[in-house]
């Protein structure tokens, strides 16, 4: 990972957690970051820079081709399986956000992700969204197979099936004021930061 080329440091716990940020209702998750810069450093800008540069605007124009059409068959058959249904319609970008008001979205990104794909959990309202990538196309056929599958499991489960993972942490978070949600995705970030 990059590495910052400056260092603050902080005489206890207490002084330090002075200088994260929580959002506990951000559409896009819960959210915590030990500074208010976020967690992008200047590393992968300099990375996008280069890609782009090597790339070409005609390379570039390829590749946005390629993802965006890969992204509108993933999310056709995203909106045709049942209990699914998108969100924001047919996608203008790399996105395919979905939810559900017949079950708990977020059993569906737990299974998914037993199965190694990598879902985006969003909340208000609740829902999943895969951010689809040239690494994305060659398995759109296979996503979407998974997905069924994952959908039909969740839906025969009903409510008897486990939350876990995601699905019992937005649970929860859902249901408590922001404010005791900031104060544990700030313990939260104190844990990752323990060495």
């Amino acid at each position: 990972a990059s590495k910052g080329t400056s260092v603050v440091l902080f005489r206890n716990k207490e002084l330090r957690r002075c200088a994260y940020f929580a959002y506990p209702k951000w559409t896009g998750g819960l959210y915590a970051t030990p500074t208010i810069a976020g967690s992008r450093s200047g590393a992968l800008l300099a990375c996008a820079w280069a890609s782009m540069v090597s790339l070409g605007e005609q390379g570039y124009l390829t590749r946005v081709g390629q993802i965006m059409n890969a992204t509108q068959r993933i999310a056709a058959q995203v909106a045709s399986i049942e209990g699914l249904h998108l969100l924001g319609g047919m996608p203008k970008a790399m996105i395919v956000c979905f939810g559900s008001t017949e079950f708990n979205i977020y059993r569906v990104g737990d299974a998914m992700s037993k199965r190694g794909w990598s879902l985006n959990t969003l909340q208000r309202p609740a829902c999943l969204h895969l951010c689809v990538t040239l690494a994305t196309i060659p398995h759109k056929d296979k996503f979407i197979d998974e997905l069924k599958s994952v959908v039909d499991e969740v839906r025969k489960e009903g409510n008897a099936g486990n939350e876990e993972g995601n699905a019992a942490i937005y649970g929860l978070a859902g249901s408590l004021p922001p404010g005791p949600v900031a104060t544990l995705l700030k313990c939260y970030t104190d844990a990752v930061l323990t060495p």
